[in-house]
């Protein structure tokens, strides 16, 4: 998904487009300079996170693709004990949609699920995978829609509310007043390297490991009892910054520097990449 989004923004950028985020279903022509995106009704929300105790909305979506599976599975198989098992749990989640979002009932092509019903019932086994295809196509419609944008707006995180329980100077600060003493950091140990004041750039390695820290302890406010996330990213700097710091103790410019922006690339491009661009489109949706 994050994949999609880069590329979908890289190719809005490269061709001058502007977004427009839209409720209807408006259809653009080739000549415009716009792109419209469909926003999920709010009544989604309902069965993702916070709101919701548990990921409803996307165990749904995971349980009807293992559903689908199993009945191709089973009906080449000919095992009707399972294929019936299956197939009631697949009309129980797909009817649920409908319930969580009364709005979508018009993408639901039931139908299907009567022609399903006595496909089992009949064991018609050869005729089971092309109604569960068409069944597919009705999902697939809804992820063209609405997918990518209800995973901005439901599925990433936002981190303008967050605040760091204990910043560089002591207080408690904002993700951006963190992000800014970060970017100083960097740029100033760089400058630093550039101009050969070696030992400048050395003492300033150790606030930006502090505040490298501070920023780590709000990583377990998601990521709950998984240090995973945490250690794949932050803990590059354990390593990198000791050898940075070697390098500028010996007053090697090129090697210094080029290790400051191997620190960069792993530590702060990384943790970008997945967590930035996400959380700054989702504000296009608010």
């Amino acid at each position: 998904m994050y994949q999609l989004l880069i590329r979908m923004i890289c190719a809005i950028a490269f061709m001058g487009l502007t977004i427009s985020v839209s409720a209807d279903t408006a259809v653009n022509s080739p000549g415009d300079q716009t792109i419209t995106l469909k926003k999920p009704p709010k009544i989604l929300a309902e069965w993702y996170k916070p709101a919701n105790k548990r990921q409803v909305w996307l165990h749904t979506m995971f349980r009807l693709r293992r559903e689908i599976l199993a009945m191709n599975d089973y009906s080449e198989k000919g095992k009707q004990a399972e294929l019936e098992k299956w197939s009631q749990k697949f009309i129980k989640d797909y009817k649920s949609i409908a319930e969580m979002v009364p709005q979508w009932q018009d993408y639901l092509d039931l139908d299907k699920l009567d022609d399903l019903e006595s496909a089992v019932k009949n064991h018609e086994y050869s005729s089971i995978s092309t109604i569960l295809k068409k069944t597919s196509k009705s999902c697939m419609h809804c992820h063209d829609d609405y997918q990518t944008v209800a995973t901005l707006m439901f599925r990433s995180p936002v981190f303008n509310e967050r605040i760091i329980s204990e910043g560089f100077s002591g207080e408690k600060i904002t993700y951006d007043e963190i992000m800014v003493q970060l970017s100083k950091s960097v740029n100033r140990i760089n400058i630093a390297i550039k101009d050969g004041y070696y030992s400048d750039a050395h003492e300033l390695i150790e606030p930006l490991e502090q505040q490298l820290e501070h920023l780590s302890t709000s990583c377990g406010d998601c990521h709950q009892e998984d240090e995973v996330p945490v250690e794949r990213i932050m803990g590059a700097s354990q390593s990198l910054l000791p050898e940075l710091a070697e390098l500028l103790e010996l007053k090697e410019q090129r090697p210094a520097g080029g290790k400051l922006g191997e620190f960069a690339v792993k530590v702060c491009a990384k943790c970008h990449s997945i967590h930035r661009l996400s959380s700054d489109l989702k504000f296009i949706f608010d």
